[in-house]
């Protein structure tokens, strides 16, 4: 599988807790060792209270490492659109938790000294198209009422553009490491223990998980996708959005970061003496020849900086309907933080925030803003289009079956992909999560779910949910 820029820290000399018994016991279980786990779990590592995290893989292995690692709250033309959607006081509240999230990771930063290349810069919004001039410039009405310190620029290359410099950028995985580090003094971190199922059973819920049942009394999930269906119905209630990022060194290094709000993704962040790229986004249900966009990637990388790529990759985003993240409690004593719309360290950080408010204190200033049992009218719209985006990436993906070899066994398809040295791999060719057709991605070696963005590896182990389950192996049934 290609790698991020971040993949080049690795976490060394950290170790975590050994294997987890047969049956463990907890007051709080955290879900997910991205942003949002282990920010919730340093919120609350001085509770009184026997606190686990475990994560499916390896710490910073899952989307935290493939996000372009910007902490802005210059984020498209959100406030206006949820200023449409909900009114103008919704929209500054949202902007607000953007700006706590931006503190929090400040505080965090320089109360730890965590060394992790945390750096101000500028932040640009631009258009490069005629037709969206006046949602520039209706943000820039929209951030200024809000008492952003925000400014006009001028450039030949786009059509309008405004810029905030009270924005940063860092490395997210020296910034998870160090917090995994801080956090697993006070509480027990296990890696490669999947949760598969929840049980609710007297007053306690019993997590069943591939190393055994975990007890507990309340349960965070913030693993990047919920494994559940119900409670929350999120695969209804949101979409996925999927970027291809190119990265390589450059000459002359910059200190600010810049997005579009163009149908064509432009996004541009810089690490130091690399420029990272991303482009070609999408929803995942409409492009599902996935060797052709990583390839269209790097050609618009080629074609607008004259780069080659040192470094390829993708991140899935998941999108709410309704653009407001979901963060607060589904149901009793169990919370939920997804749905960042591409913002994930702002969101993430105050989704963890909000979640240690209510198990500490019952009560959080979001809490209402964020509700993850929500349902509104524009959610429901937006959902009947999701519905339809949905049912044809189920056709589309019935449908391509030409490269690796499809077999049909007893009115079951079966994906065989042979490799380098001859050796078959079959599967099956449903994603257990919610019966979608799985299609091959011949540039990552993987078998993708076109509806919910489960991803399996060519022997059918699950990489990434919202699927707990692999797919059936097939080396003993008859082929």
């Amino acid at each position: 599988m290609n790698k991020s820029i971040w993949n080049d820290y690795s976490k060394k000399n950290i170790k975590y807790n050994n294997k987890l018994d047969d049956k463990h016991e907890c007051d709080i279980l955290i879900i997910g060792g991205g942003i949002t786990g282990l920010t919730t779990a340093y919120f609350l590592k001085d509770m009184n209270e026997k606190i686990i995290l475990i994560d499916k893989n390896e710490i910073g292995s899952g989307i935290t490492n493939r996000t372009t690692a910007k902490i802005s709250y210059l984020q498209g033309n959100i406030y206006q659109t949820l200023m449409n959607y909900f009114g103008k006081s919704k929209a500054y509240e949202y902007y607000n938790s953007q700006i706590d999230g931006i503190n929090l990771i400040r505080k965090i930063v320089n109360d730890n000294k965590i060394d992790c290349d945390f750096k101000k810069c500028d932040s640009v919004l631009f258009t490069l198209c005629d037709n969206a001039v006046k949602k520039i410039e209706k943000e820039y009405d929209l951030l200024s009422e809000f008492g952003a310190k925000v400014n006009f620029i001028k450039h030949k290359k786009i059509k309008k553009g405004i810029k905030v410099s009270d924005t940063y950028t860092f490395n997210p995985l020296k910034y998870l490491y160090k917090l995994s580090e801080i956090v697993s003094k006070k509480i027990e971190i296990y890696e490669n223990v999947m949760a598969n199922d929840i049980d609710f059973v007297d007053n306690h819920y019993v997590v069943h998980t591939n190393e055994g049942d975990i007890i507990c009394k309340r349960i965070v999930v913030v693993c990047h996708y919920p494994f559940f269906l119900i409670p929350g119905m999120f695969p209804i209630k949101t979409y996925i959005k999927r970027e291809y990022v190119n990265a390589s060194k450059v000459d002359d290094g910059k200190d600010y970061t810049a997005i579009n709000i163009d149908k064509d993704l432009h996004s541009i962040r810089f690490y130091k003496d690399y420029l990272i790229y991303g482009s070609n986004q999408h929803r995942l249900t409409n492009k599902i020849d996935y060797a052709d966009n990583y390839m269209i990637s790097k050609e618009n990388f080629k074609k607008y900086f004259g780069l080659d790529s040192e470094y390829t990759w993708s991140n899935h985003d998941i999108v709410s309907n309704d653009e407001l993240p979901f963060i607060g409690e589904v149901r009793k004593n169990l919370f939920v933080s997804l749905g960042y719309n591409a913002w994930g360290m702002s969101n993430g950080t105050i989704g963890a925030k909000i979640i240690s408010d209510l198990i500490i204190n019952d009560d959080s200033k979001y809490k209402n803003l964020f509700n993850p049992k929500r349902i509104n009218l524009i959610m429901i719209g937006n959902s009947l289009i999701g519905s339809f985006h949905y049912l044809k990436g189920y056709v589309e993906g019935l449908f391509k079956k030409n490269n690796p070899e499809y077999v049909k066994i007893d009115k079951m398809w079966y994906g065989i992909y042979t490799d380098k040295e001859k050796k078959k791999h079959i599967v099956k060719l449903i994603c257990p999560h919610m019966k979608c057709p799985l299609v091959f991605n011949i540039f990552d070696l993987t078998w993708d779910c076109p509806c919910h963005g489960s991803r399996f590896d060519i022997d059918g182990n699950v990489i990434t949910g919202p699927s707990s389950k692999s797919i059936c192996k097939c080396d003993n049934e008859k082929s």
